[in-house]
């Protein structure tokens, strides 16, 4: 009997061996025969993950050189401005509520350019927001101190939700990447159907695993941003914000070649 027990373990064990072994495998095949499938350049795990990468960094250097005022985390800004409401500090209130209302200006310009292109020129348009992007990481460099926090991070905020807009895609699904809370449903719900789920398609169950596994290297991309941005802040000051535009530069020229 305890044979019997010990055979049906190991047997367990081994297959549960094999279906991680070729988990990993089908993941990697399937990534490299991306540019073979109806992939778009803008939505590969590689863009989407070094896009993350500076969401988290910009979130960490505005945190720290703005006083607490996140330009991609609106969440963070909404939580601040009721706090401050709530203590009576209406003027600290109005730091907060600036990039929020500068975040939704960017949702309607977003969508405004969707509606009159009619979805085309996506690779185009790609290109003109990391470039926007870029230019105002270099002025938030060198004018950072030359004006209000709240205007500062406000421009920001306004182009990152552009940025939201059109970068909103990864390797099919659909994902964001300037916070983690969604990404970490999405990855906590295929991860559960990889593991737990009684779906015997092997097709499936392979593909579940993929799914959850794109969302940790994002939401991972997106705290390894965070604390570049946290130590080269605090290094290097209101300068470091240059390091998030040379990525940029990095990746509109990666898509460029990418799609040459």
């Amino acid at each position: 009997m305890i044979n019997k027990l010990l055979k049906k373990d190991i047997s367990k064990k081994s297959k549960s061996k094999k279906n991680i072994f070729s988990f990993m495998n089908n993941f990697t095949d399937n990534f490299v025969k991306n540019k073979k499938k109806d992939i778009h350049i803008l939505e590969t795990i590689y863009i989407a993950s070094m896009l993350s990468m500076v969401c988290g960094y910009v979130d960490a250097y505005t945190y720290i050189t703005k006083d607490g005022i996140f330009a991609y985390a609106q969440t963070g800004n909404i939580i601040f401005l009721a706090m401050n409401l709530a203590r009576g500090n209406f003027y600290g209130a109005i730091d907060y509520l600036f990039p929020i209302l500068s975040f939704i200006c960017g949702i309607w310009f977003a969508q405004f350019i969707k509606k009159i292109t009619n979805g085309k020129h996506i690779m185009e348009w790609g290109y003109i927001i990391l470039l926007i992007n870029t230019i105002i990481f270099f002025m938030v460099g060198i004018f950072s101190k030359s004006f209000p926090n709240a205007l500062m991070v406000s421009s920001v905020s306004f182009i990152s939700a552009v940025h939201m807009s059109t970068f909103n895609k990864v390797e099919g699904l659909s994902y964001v990447s300037t916070m983690c809370t969604g990404n970490l449903r999405s990855a906590s719900e295929h991860l559960f159907d990889f593991f737990f789920s009684k779906n015997k398609v092997k097709e499936t169950s392979i593909k579940s695993g993929k799914n959850g596994l794109v969302y940790l290297i994002i939401i991972f991309s997106f705290t390894l941003g965070a604390y570049l941005g946290s130590l080269f802040t605090n290094k290097f000051g209101t300068k470091s914000v240059w390091i998030a535009a040379g990525v940029l530069m990095f990746v509109n020229s990666f898509m460029f070649f990418e799609e040459v």
